[in-house]
């Protein structure tokens, strides 16, 4: 789950520590997991393009190869 930036689900106000002021240390820790698990899906779908694209293009070399 992602949120706004300065956003929470428990609103503007949020659990605000009084000892650092921090707002969300909970939001913090599932927004990163969410980041981490989004940068390996596009990692792995990134791999997956490049090997289509590596196979295409030598496809491509063969037919172009094949017309010369």
């Amino acid at each position: 789950m992602v949120f706004p930036i300065g956003g929470s689900p428990a609103g503007p106000e949020g659990a605000a520590n009084p000892q650092t002021g921090a707002i969300g240390a909970g939001d913090f820790a599932a927004q990163l997991a969410e980041l981490e698990r989004v940068s390996k899906e596009a990692q792995a779908n990134s791999i997956v393009m490049r090997r289509i694209t590596t196979e295409l293009s030598s496809e491509k070399k063969v037919a172009d190869e094949r017309v010369s």
